[in-house]
């Protein structure tokens, strides 16, 4: 796979070098971070965010913005040495460790990372720019505005993702009837705190991939795993990615609706059985073990109490939409919510229904495939065995 920067193009890259001291102007600028990060100063914290990097910026506002949910006592960012230093105004790269703690459970935690500094003139000493996480490996071509970054540990699992990406987002892009209005970018992280503390300093559930509006798809890099094995998770991220263009509402819509059409598109890589999966629902349903819609809604919300029932009965009523009411309408409902309706006034629009009604649709359906299934285990029993 080639790596085209410019007019520049390699197999992969990996930046090595001799260690060199750290600057003024380096120390300030992560200082100065730092100090806003714990002060809430939004605004020092972005001057120091190079916005040559669209989708960089937005994560860092996302991360930065998290910090009024769960701020900090404390945050350090140490550089211990200079990696590599570029020609001027190309990023030098630093070893740092960060450090923090947050003030809901006063924990420290930290690990050390690479991260890029891009000089805003040719004097080391003065002023610095944030431009993210260093990679060993970044997979792309002239023929593809796809990007695929990792470390070594990971760089063969890069070239995988990278090939077999097109082909899923062609066929989400084709499911969706939508098709991505800007490049693709996949980040593979080799730990889960890192991939964590990518997302914000006070995440902290497990996950394995993470994609929002505008940002990268960022998926935790597995050691000795293939890309063909996580292209159930590659298709769900990349199923948000394309989920976003119904509108920029979408974000807005019910976490389930979201995590449901997600998981939906990611069927076809799946190795457990899909009726199997709908059936463990139907029986959830049939003993009364269920959430209201409403609980399994606000992400930040209720709903981090329920995660298994947001992905698994959305999945589900995404399905039960799907099949009841087919694609072509399934997708015209989420474009409605993308552009800002309730799901109560898309689901009156697209279906002809009120939203309760669906939902006793779908629990009748759900109680049918149980009731199925329990007259067939019952003859099964009934049956005598030779």
């Amino acid at each position: 796979m080639l790596l085209s920067i410019g007019i520049i193009s390699v197999a992969s890259i990996v930046w090595e070098g001799p260690a060199s001291p750290i600057s003024d102007g380096m120390t300030r600028t992560l200082e100065t971070m730092a100090e806003a990060v714990v002060e809430g100063d939004r605004g020092a914290y972005m001057a120091l965010v190079n916005p040559a990097d669209e989708k960089f910026l937005t994560e860092q506002r996302a991360w930065f913005d998290d910090l009024t949910r769960n701020s900090v006592e404390s945050f350090s960012i140490e550089p211990s040495e200079v990696l590599r230093y570029g020609p001027a105004f190309s990023p030098a790269v630093i070893a740092v460790k960060y450090q923090w703690v947050l003030e809901r459970d006063g924990i420290e935690r930290s690990f050390e990372s690479r991260i890029r500094l891009t000089p805003m003139n040719r004097n080391a000493d003065g002023p610095w720019l944030f431009s993210g996480r260093d990679w060993d490996v970044i997979q792309s071509s002239p023929e593809t505005e796809l990007r695929v970054y990792a470390d070594q540990q990971h760089g063969e699992l890069a070239e995988g993702v990278f090939e077999i990406t097109p082909g899923i987002l062609s066929r989400i892009e084709s499911e969706f009837g939508e098709a991505l209005s800007e490049p693709l970018s996949i980040k593979i992280y080799p730990t889960m705190q890192e991939l964590q503390f990518s997302i914000a300093p006070g995440y902290l559930d497990p996950l394995s991939g993470w994609n929002e509006p505008g940002e990268s798809i960022k998926v935790l890099g597995r050691d000795e795993v293939s890309a063909e094995r996580i292209s159930t998770l590659l298709a769900h991220e990349i199923g948000h990615a394309v989920s976003f263009e119904f509108g920029e509402s979408t974000i807005d819509a019910p976490w389930w609706t979201l995590e449901g059409i997600a998981e939906l598109v990611a069927d076809e890589y799946r190795s457990d059985s899909i009726q199997r999966r709908e059936l463990r629902v139907a029986k959830q349903v049939a003993r009364g073990d269920r959430r209201t819609w409403e609980q399994l809604s606000d992400f930040k919300g209720e709903a981090l109490n329920h995660t298994g029932y947001v992905y698994a009965h959305g999945w589900s009523m995404i399905r039960f939409i799907t099949k009841r009411f087919g694609a072509e309408a399934r997708n015209n409902w989420f474009t409605q919510m993308g552009h800002g309706e309730s799901i109560e006034s898309a689901t009156q629009s697209v279906f002809g229904i009120s939203f309760e009604q669906l939902d006793e649709m779908w629990e009748s359906e759900m109680l049918r495939l149980a009731q199925e299934s329990e007259s067939d285990a019952e003859r099964e029993r009934a049956t005598p065995q030779p």
